[in-house]
């Protein structure tokens, strides 16, 4: 009998110890669960617009000096022919501009009648040293067409970076935006007194000082304005994540 109570007892205590080791399993799980919810609704994720500057001199000029003709008759064809010839062959010699071909369209008058027109244009690039080559190569298309019905526009002469100049600058503008990515990182870190790291970055680019042309029309000569210092900008999307 006594060994037959002994048996009992013996499955009791046991059944009890598997329903508390049950529990206590379950408990640590929840416990477990509920210190992950907490660590993940503790994480930020931080969205910021990153802007770095630097200051950059402008190395070479840029201009767009254009032809044009209107109202071209059959009488005028050969003598644009021989013009653009000796343009072009000023353009060479002269080595600070590219371009010169023209090509022609047909537009409506005032009249109303389909007229023949012309364009072209001439791309010039030189240093600060070359603007007297330059003023001559424009002094000596405008003397070779001064008789013809091609007509020359002066572009504004702008400031502006060479192929090498500009790679320069975009060195420098990521390096600048990389140390202000960081500086971000720093500055959220002690904002939310948590440990922040970049996630992700987005580069936007950089912003260059363009040219504009001069109003349509201009013949006298267009003086170069100083090569100053500009700001350039950069910027980037950055996102961070703070725990």
């Amino acid at each position: 009998m006594k060994n037959f109570l002994f048996t009992i007892l013996g499955g009791i205590l046991a059944l009890i110890v598997f329903v508390l080791g049950s529990l206590f399993g379950e408990f640590v799980n929840v416990i477990k669960g509920s210190q992950s919810s907490q660590i993940s609704s503790s994480e930020l994720v931080i969205n910021e617009q990153i802007s770095a500057s630097i200051e950059a001199t402008p190395d070479i000029y840029i201009s767009y000096p254009s032809f044009y003709a209107k109202n071209i008759s059959d009488d005028d064809k050969s003598m644009i022919n021989a013009h653009f010839s000796g343009i072009l062959t000023l353009v060479k010699e002269n080595g600070l501009c590219v371009g010169g071909a023209y090509q022609t369209y047909n537009e409506m008058n005032k009249e109303g009648v389909n007229t023949l027109s012309l364009s072209s244009q001439l791309a010039c690039k030189f240093s600060a040293n070359k603007l007297e080559q330059y003023n001559k190569l424009i002094a000596d298309i405008e003397n070779l067409i001064k008789s013809s019905v091609v007509k020359l526009h002066l572009s504004a002469i702008n400031p502006a970076f060479s192929a090498e100049a500009e790679a320069k600058n975009q060195s420098e503008l990521k390096s600048a935006l990389s140390t202000a990515v960081t500086n971000a990182a720093q500055n959220l870190s002690s904002d939310f007194n948590k440990t922040c790291t970049l996630s992700e970055l987005n580069f936007g680019g950089a912003s260059y000082y363009h040219a504009r042309l001069a109003n349509d029309g201009a013949t006298a000569k267009i003086s170069a304005p100083e090569l100053k210092s500009k700001s350039l900008k950069a910027s980037a999307d950055a996102k961070y994540i703070c725990k």
